[in-house]
């Protein structure tokens, strides 16, 4: 306890200074992506490590899945977005689907500005047009009909789960919405 009877004597010192290179270290916000390690898979749930985290995030297993596929286990790394440090019940609360469409969006803005196109797949037909597949995020886009070719075309069947190009030709940040253009 001599330690903190003067917080002068070279000791307690050094055990600031090594306190605060410590907690400087730690730049954990919410609503930042962060990359968690896969800690323990059950049937329900897939539990993270995150350094600098008082408790143990938890993630649905289906979830976890559908970003790594086959790749998920015990040791393997996932992108999440930090929602909140601690719910009513003390819990962190991230999600996977949620980093994975941040970064979607970030990929379809940088596209956009470079007037570059994506590759897609039609997936299905709707009212006015038909829904894109952004085949790297999986983000979803709508395709109006009047993009489709300079004629109308009344039987699109040969364009449906074929890769193509597609350029953005509009993104709405605020409703989160991008439309293509074959």
């Amino acid at each position: 306890m001599e330690i903190f009877k003067s917080l002068t004597t070279p000791a307690s010192k050094e055990f600031e200074k090594l306190l605060n290179s410590q907690l400087s270290k730690i730049n954990i916000e919410e609503g930042k992506i962060i990359e968690g390690v896969v800690n323990k898979i059950t049937e329900k749930y897939v539990f993270l490590y995150i350094e600098n985290l008082k408790s143990e995030p938890v993630i649905d297993i289906q979830e976890a899945k559908s970003i790594l596929g086959e790749n998920l286990k015990e040791g393997s790394k996932i992108p999440v977005l930090l929602e909140t440090l601690e719910n009513k019940s003390g819990e962190v609360v991230v999600s996977a689907s949620k980093a994975m469409k941040i970064k979607g969006w970030d990929k379809l803005v940088e596209a956009y500005e470079k007037n570059e196109p994506i590759m897609g797949r039609i997936t299905s037909k709707c009212k006015g047009g038909c829904i894109v597949e952004h085949i790297d995020t999986g983000s979803l886009m709508f395709l109006p009909g009047s993009q489709i070719d300079s004629k109308p075309l009344k039987n699109i069947d040969h364009l449906m789960n074929e890769p193509q190009k597609f350029a953005l030709i509009k993104l709405d940040k605020v409703r989160g919405r991008w439309a293509p253009n074959l």
